[in-house]
């Protein structure tokens, strides 16, 4: 169950975080156009700045979100090697238990075998008492 729940929570959050930063190169919330009213084209030097700016805030966005993401990567594989190694110490000790087992129901085959040897003994001896008093009268 928890094994489920922590693969269902992984995935949650891996497209999660996809679904809500889709827009977000597109649509920065601190970058704002400026619209002018008048219709004189802009200058070269004016749509050269504007360009850089939008390509340095649009770099520095990607680059936040490569470094969140290679954060989210690097606790999930702590997260798979620390559930591996509990899955080691299970695997551990079902085979100790599953050792035990075999040994005890080994123990218990013999005794059940030395039992039944014994319980014929005293049917033979019992029998050869009835035939000895059955002789004697």
């Amino acid at each position: 169950m928890k094994k489920n729940f922590l693969i269902l929570s992984i995935v949650m959050v891996l497209f999660g975080g996809v679904a809500f930063a889709e827009g977000m190169v597109f649509d920065p919330t601190e970058y704002q156009a400026t619209v002018e009213k008048t219709r004189t084209l802009p200058s070269n030097s004016n749509i050269q700045s504007s360009t850089k700016a939008s390509q340095s805030y649009a770099q520095n966005v990607v680059s936040e979100q490569s470094s969140s993401f290679n954060n989210a990567l690097f606790e999930l594989d702590t997260a798979q090697v620390n559930i591996r190694n509990e899955l080691l110490e299970y695997k551990a000790k079902y085979q100790e238990i599953d050792t035990q087992y075999k040994l005890i129901k080994e123990q218990r085959r013999v005794l059940d075998k030395q039992i039944k040897t014994i319980e014929k003994r005293i049917k033979e001896i019992e029998r050869s008492k009835n035939q000895i008093r059955k002789t004697m009268i």
